[in-house]
């Protein structure tokens, strides 16, 4: 198993009150290395808490996040974006690109700061004629490519996607979406939150996060992306529309 979420918990406390907000109950899966999961949830579900903790930007009240059975929760704050560095890749709905440098250089930056190379995969991600270019030149689906290839550039062992298509018209999310078809195809293991039935439908296995809770699973298996999609979205009505006691187990 490349990464075990056990009964994790996250209880936010405003500062000058007791007034808490529980945005996780208890979170447990596991992925195994190669998946690729997409996770779907109406706004404040607490999907994007779970990718945070998963990202190592935010440490849980309670529970924990193994992942190579290293337990992420626990490392240093001094020792953590060495981690991240190393062991994480990032695409983010915003791109998070920096100006100030051309492509070439975001793309690089992560192995400049690693003091590491690998070799660039230019014309797999289609981005051998923008290298020189600077981020305000590109298009949005231009700059995501080039983020996909910073999340890559230093062989993560998880890539992780927030959002990754909500900036991008339809067919640019298809390109992207298509990318990372292959990318996790040729091994590479990837966890995106989504609020798209169509993003979503191009992974392996949807979860479905409510009120803090993962209550719902679906695995894609043979069918097109387009049955797959149907189905999220028919799921996505059922079971965010269903009372507590109407909810199916996870492990239904």
């Amino acid at each position: 198993m490349l990464l075990e979420v056990k009964h994790l918990k996250k209880i936010f406390k405003t500062r000058f009150s007791k007034e808490e907000t529980t945005a996780l109950v208890d979170i447990d899966f596991g992925v195994e290395e190669g998946e690729y999961i997409a996770i779907m949830g109406e706004s404040g579900s607490g999907k994007t808490t779970l990718l945070n903790i998963l990202s190592t930007l935010e440490k849980p009240t309670s529970g924990q996040v193994l992942l190579n059975k290293e337990d992420i929760t626990a490392i240093k704050d001094k020792e953590i974006s060495a981690f991240r560095r190393d062991h994480l890749g990032f695409v983010f709905q915003d791109f998070n690109l920096l100006d100030t440098l051309n492509v070439r250089d975001n793309i690089y930056l992560p192995l400049v700061l690693s003091k590491s190379s690998v070799e660039l995969m230019k014309s797999r991600l289609k981005i051998e004629n923008l290298l020189e270019k600077q981020p305000f030149e590109l298009s949005g689906g231009q700059k995501q490519r080039v983020a996909v290839a910073r999340a890559l550039i230093s062989q993560p062992d998880l890539v992780l996607a927030d959002e990754p298509t909500a900036a991008l018209d339809f067919k640019n999310s298809e390109d992207l979406l298509n990318l990372f078809e292959e990318i996790n195809d040729s091994g590479q293991t990837i966890i995106m939150v989504t609020h798209s039935s169509l993003a979503a439908s191009h992974a392996k296995r949807v979860l479905f996060i409510k009120d803090g809770v993962l209550y719902h699973q679906l695995y894609r298996g043979e069918k097109s992306s387009t049955e797959f999609a149907k189905e999220i979205t028919l799921s996505m009505t059922a079971f965010l529309g269903a009372s507590e006691d109407e909810e199916v187990s996870l492990n239904a």
